[in-house]
């Protein structure tokens, strides 16, 4: 199971400390010896808990506890999501589910992901499609690889976060953006501007 290593936190203070404190009889070799035998079970003990309480922290984790964590959390690990990845998302569960269902949550969610974004509401251009929007993604701390589970995940994150009567009307990720443009008037090329490689369309 990937991440059942753990690295246990290293505690050395019993073994130094028990010799210390024993009386003149016990200040031998042997004496010596004995307690610093027993010191070292008392570390390995101290370092088994001191670990056990550190895997709570989802800061330090391991990856086996992480996993344990962002399920208590609601989260779901997304196929080929790096352990950094994850581990920012579970340490944002908070502001992930403290702005579900607002626009500002979707953005964060997709933050967290590592993309920047901008959500346009489509009745800004189509009046009859009041309940649908448009999110619109550009490189942050990643850029989109094209594979299908980065496309998948980024669609899981908006469905999840979205509010639930507005439906996903498209999903574009700018590789040169972001772009400035006229959602009236759909104006994608300003005279004098020329735009780099075009949007890809991940959704529809």
């Amino acid at each position: 199971m990937p991440g059942s290593e753990i690295d246990l936190v290293p505690v050395r203070l019993y073994e130094e400390w028990l010799p210390e404190l024993a009386p003149p009889w016990l200040q031998g070799p042997k004496g010596k010896a004995l307690l610093a035998g027993w010191g070292q079970g008392l570390d390995e003990f101290a370092s088994l808990a001191a670990t056990g309480v550190l895997a709570r922290w989802a800061a330090l984790a391991p990856e086996d506890a992480l996993n344990r964590l962002g399920a208590e959390r609601g989260l779901t690990r997304y196929p080929g999501e790096s352990l950094e990845a994850w581990r920012t998302r579970v340490l944002g569960a908070w502001e992930f589910w403290q702005w579900a269902g607002t626009e500002y949550g979707i953005q964060l969610a997709l933050a967290q992901l590592g993309y920047n974004s901008a959500i346009v509401p489509v009745r800004n251009y189509d009046n009859n499609r009041w309940s649908e929007f448009d999110v619109y993604l550009y490189a942050s701390t990643r850029s989109y690889d094209g594979s299908q589970e980065e496309k998948s995940r980024i669609l899981g994150i908006i469905n999840q976060i979205k509010p639930a009567h507005t439906r996903i009307g498209s999903v574009r990720y700018v590789p040169n953006g972001p772009l400035n443009w006229n959602p009236a008037g759909l104006n994608w090329n300003p005279a004098g501007q020329v735009w780099g490689q075009p949007p890809i369309v991940l959704y529809p």
